[in-house]
């Protein structure tokens, strides 16, 4: 079944295979057993059946109340947060 392919699994697989195939390709007549026996291979590595597994998608972390460090931390200048930090200015 083609929505119980790995993904990542069909790249390892042509990542693999891709020198030889690279070979493959100056004999025509040698070509398509190979193409064949890679897909072979691709399909007999499927995602395993995992019944009732659901992972909803959501953030882990929570965004933190500082602002992004948009240049050098030398030059980068405090924006005052709702009073929440302060930099010592001694």
């Amino acid at each position: 079944r083609l929505e119980r392919l790995s993904f990542k699994g069909t790249i390892a697989t042509l990542r693999q295979w891709a020198p030889t195939l690279a070979q493959a390709q100056s004999d025509p007549q040698q070509s398509p057993p190979l193409y064949r026996l890679m897909l072979y291979y691709i399909a007999a590595d499927p995602v395993p059946h995992r019944p009732d597994r659901i992972e909803p998608r959501a953030k882990r972390r929570r965004p933190k109340n500082y602002p992004l460090l948009t240049k050098p931390r030398r030059i980068f200048q405090e924006i005052l947060h709702r009073n929440r930090y302060r930099k010592d200015k001694s």
